[in-house]
């Protein structure tokens, strides 16, 4: 079962009828109002006819509506709980045992949810993805460029050849120079940096995949992506720092990276022994 229905909801908006578009905007202002009801309550409350909900979830890669509504109940309890989490930032007045204690445990929520999201079939894809490219260029910005980075220095150990650089304009100017045998992977936790998506609408019109790494609600990043990893929204989008959120960004570069080792264990062998770096005892 899709775990991203959000995320999917806003990537068809722009293929949606005018009858769609105007109960997934219903959908997406009140999502806890449809949570229980069944097909006729949902198409007497939105005004949809019950063969257009049902297309609509079928559509959306469901085997039928109530596939839809387990998907709906499942998002929003993450949604509730990755909002729970966001609040919890830093207060005045703590121990540092306390600040320790607080700091980890909202690491490790945001990696337990951020696992709930993450779809085994998009890994997969993105690895069909990353075998198949040319060139693969990465994009981010503050701490997200950190993580891109680590996903870089990753790529360079398995022999593919990716680009990263720190300047903005750069960014954009790979963008624009992308290809259909490329693949771009944005890092993005708001998903609204609007850098970001520019490289990767640009990327996109160039022919380009593009795979994007941010959080699972909210990000209008995730509407120029082919494939989107989802990470647990812990954090506000105006926050002190970014502490949980760099966190499960870079726990999902580790599950691509450890995935397309195991997938490809044999031949790195021996990449992995000429790319060792060795250190004087």
């Amino acid at each position: 079962m899709d775990k991203e229905l959000f995320v999917k909801l806003e990537n068809y908006m722009g293929y949606a009828s005018p009858a769609e578009k105007d109960f997934i905007q219903k959908l997406q202002k009140n999502p806890e109002k449809f949570v229980g009801k069944n097909l006729k309550e949902i198409s007497d409350m939105t005004f949809a006819s019950q063969a257009t909900v049902y297309r609509l979830c079928r559509k959306l890669g469901f085997g039928g509506f109530k596939e839809f509504q387990q998907a709906l109940i499942f998002e929003i309890a993450i949604m509730h709980e990755s909002a729970k989490a966001s609040m919890k930032d830093i207060l005045p007045g703590l121990s540092t045992e306390e600040i320790i204690r607080q700091v980890t445990m909202k690491n490790l929520d945001s990696l337990e949810m951020s696992r709930k999201l993450v779809n085994g079939e998009d890994i997969d894809k993105c690895i069909e993805l990353i075998d198949n490219a040319k060139n693969i260029n990465l994009f981010g910005v503050g701490s997200s460029l950190l993580v891109a980075r680590d996903f870089y220095l990753k790529l360079i150990r398995v022999g593919k050849l990716c680009n990263i650089c720190d300047d903005l304009h750069a960014q954009i100017l790979y963008a624009k120079t992308m290809t259909p045998d490329d693949i771009a992977i944005v890092v993005s936790y708001s998903g609204l940096t609007e850098e970001m998506i520019e490289c990767a609408k640009t990327a996109k019109e160039n022919g380009a995949k593009v795979i994007a790494i941010t959080r699972s609600s909210g990000s209008r990043l995730g509407k120029h992506a082919d494939v989107v990893l989802g990470v647990a929204a812990t954090e506000l989008t105006v926050r002190s720092g970014a502490m949980s959120s760099r966190i499960s960004q870079l726990n999902m570069v580790d599950i691509l990276y450890v995935t397309y080792i195991d997938k490809h264990y044999e031949e790195l062998h021996d990449s992995f022994a000429k790319t060792q770096i060795s250190k004087v005892e």
